[in-house]
């Protein structure tokens, strides 16, 4: 293994944790969020040159000088830097009541744990991220989230079992640790049965941070590491599993969506639809599928959290967005919003013209290869999503403005910059998506691709 000339993991890990002290330390609110979204942005900064570092050196993956606990490759370090920036944006588009120290340090500690869950080197210390990305939420950082104490059970009892399996299945690979860890995979990523607690971890707690903790993608992340893949050889029948349980996943949260009025749990059910996708693709038999699992995770990331901080925008905003009535009209009155929050939308639904659409015409020509049935239920879930968000958008954005509602401020000078940034990442490298695709389809040193194990399963004596 190789080792960067720069130690920029270090940079990126230090940057987040002297932003949370930093953050927990000031009194004045703007000083606070400035010094919390300079922090994220270094790391998404040096989380870039580790892209750049691996991608000249030609190398799969490469560790740290400093810190040789962690290491990454180029598809992590990339997924690293979006995840980054995009905790630097909600950071700054956080509304001044949701931007206490307390509360932009856990963000910042959120992004930090991604790091560590992406970039251990082992599983015990891709445990430890685990830990840290719940610990924001289960002891109320952000305030107000009495209601959270069955989301706090749910992400605790993924965490315990998650921790559990990651410490022991190196020395004990076992069915049953297997086991363990699929089930720990499917609570943090809300897959059917138990995606109600991801629903109401929407519906009732912090907004802002809980988009980042879904966005972190802990349970796809796991299935990529090469301590895991290995297991997939031993019980091969787990692939169909949690392709499967993903593909149903995609297809049940989207009908659910038809009965939803909330605005809150709309978001949730389209989010945790679209991400399953993820999951879906990083287990099929080709490359197709893989990679365009992997682009998919870069939309879903930009996409959703771009709804998801337009929604809470406007619910600080007009009260009437918590449970309308009838259609808001905001539009007429935030029309930079409404531009934002359609485009986002049609992003993630694969809008040609976006890397949504490359994503899903990837995963698409992935699934159809290995099952029929996968590939109809991609495009059907699809189909109901894109539904969903042009009704979500209509609640909000379309009809007559109530005349209870006078005056709606537009998009902030300092919220247009993380909104504009969204919009250019999504249709910037859909128009132009060779580069990114080329980069998120490389093979990965000392890792078993999933369609190796599929190719191994269907071999004579298999």
């Amino acid at each position: 293994m190789e080792t960067f000339s720069l130690p920029t993991l270090t940079v990126s890990l230090v940057a987040w944790f002297t932003g949370i002290a930093l953050s927990l330390r000031q009194r004045d609110q703007s000083r606070s969020r400035t010094v919390a979204a300079g922090s994220a942005l270094l790391a998404a900064i040096s989380s870039l040159a580790t892209a750049v570092q691996i991608h000249s050196a030609g190398a799969a993956r490469l560790s740290d000088p400093w810190l040789g606990f962690l290491a990454a490759d180029l598809k992590i370090s990339i997924v690293l830097t979006l995840l980054s920036f995009i905790t630097s944006g909600l950071v700054i588009l956080a509304p001044r009541r949701d931007s206490s120290g307390g509360s932009l340090a856990g963000l910042l500690l959120i992004g930090a744990s991604a790091e560590i869950a992406y970039c251990a080197v082992n599983l015990p210390l891709s445990a430890v991220g685990w830990g840290l990305s719940v610990l924001p939420l289960c002891l109320g950082v952000f305030g107000g989230n009495s209601n959270l104490r069955p989301v706090s059970r749910f992400l605790w009892l993924s965490t315990a079992l998650a921790v559990a399996a990651m410490l022991r299945i190196q020395a004990d690979s076992s069915g049953l640790l297997f086991a363990l860890l699929l089930v720990a995979i499917a609570l943090r990523k809300g897959l059917v049965p138990m995606h109600p607690w991801l629903m109401s971890a929407f519906e009732r707690g912090p907004l802002l941070a809980t988009g980042l903790v879904f966005n972190t993608h802990f349970g796809a992340s796991l299935l990529t590491r090469p301590e895991v893949l290995p297991l997939f050889t031993r019980y091969p029948i787990a692939l169909d599993v949690v392709s499967y349980t993903a593909l149903l996943t995609a297809l049940i949260t989207s009908l659910r969506c038809f009965i939803e009025k909330s605005p809150r749990r709309l978001v949730a059910l389209i989010c945790i639809s679209q991400a399953s996708f993820i999951l879906a693709g990083l287990v099929t038999s080709n490359d197709a599928g893989i990679t365009g699992a992997w682009v998919h995770w870069l939309v879903v990331v930009t996409a959703s959290s771009g709804l998801v901080a337009i929604l809470r925008i406007l619910e600080v905003r007009v009260m009437d967005v918590a449970s309308p009535e009838g259609e808001l009209g905001l539009a007429v009155r935030a029309p930079r919003l409404a531009t934002s929050f359609l485009i986002c939308s049609l992003a993630l639904i694969g809008l040609p013209g976006t890397l949504g659409y490359c994503a899903e015409d990837l995963l698409f020509h992935g699934a159809l290869s290995i099952h029929p049935f996968l590939g109809v239920v991609l495009p059907l879930a699809t189909a109901f999503n894109a539904i969903n968000l042009f009704r979500l958008y209509s609640l909000l954005f379309l009809g007559v403005l109530p005349k209870r509602v006078i005056d709606v401020p537009d998009a902030l000078r300092r919220e247009r910059w993380p909104l504009t940034a969204c919009i250019l990442i999504l249709v910037v490298l859909g128009i132009a998506p060779r580069g990114i695709i080329a980069n998120m389809s490389s093979p990965s040193i000392g890792s078993t691709p999933p369609h190796s194990v599929h190719a191994a399963h269907d071999q004579p004596g298999h």
